[in-house]
């Protein structure tokens, strides 16, 4: 009983120990924290806007052939409303099914054309973040950072501009991004 007592007393001040170092280091005045924001550094970089070019440039074909499929449906669908009253049961029954079919054609288009958009967003994406996340980590490195967080994902509230990297991790990105 206890050792049992014993261990559980050990085990809380083990995870106490290791909970609180980061705090202790933090409040100690010698650590040296930093952050940046994604979302700036993508949207004022240069790879960064090129990036989002690319892709609002593919969004808009996709959003062209699913307008041009929409509208091809909406079109079929308003001639048939045209025509319904002089048509037969069997030619109206048969019309209904084709544009069920043509309906059901449409939404999977649609459906696969924002699953391909999501995937492309992702695949221009990637390296850029990948780059960034490289970037912090040698800033971190060479200029001896404790901590850097990344603003949104570490939840900050403030923090002093002072230990904003985020123009600093631009200006690498810029040297380094693909040229066109």
């Amino acid at each position: 009983m206890r050792e049992r007592k014993s261990v559980w007393v050990f085990l809380v001040a083990v995870c106490f120990a290791v909970t609180s170092a980061p705090v202790w280091a933090a409040s100690s005045g010698s650590s040296k924290v930093g952050y940046f924001e994604m979302q700036t550094v993508v949207q004022q970089s240069q790879w960064g806007k090129r990036s989002n070019d690319d892709f609002k440039k593919e969004q808009e074909t996709a959003k062209a052939e699913v307008d041009r499929k929409l509208q091809a449906f909406k079109t079929a669908k308003e001639e048939f409303d045209k025509k319904r009253s002089v048509m037969d049961e069997k030619a109206k029954e048969k019309k209904i099914q084709e544009l069920a079919a043509l309906q059901g054609e449409t939404e999977k288009f649609v459906y696969e054309s924002n699953q391909k958009m999501n995937k492309r967003a992702t695949e221009l994406r990637g390296p850029l973040i990948d780059k960034v996340m490289e970037i912090v980590r040698k800033l971190a490195r060479d200029e001896k950072y404790d901590f850097v967080f990344e603003r949104e994902q570490a939840g900050l509230v403030f923090v002093d501009e002072k230990a904003d990297l985020s123009k600093r991790v631009i200006e690498e990105l810029d040297k380094t991004s693909p040229r066109k």
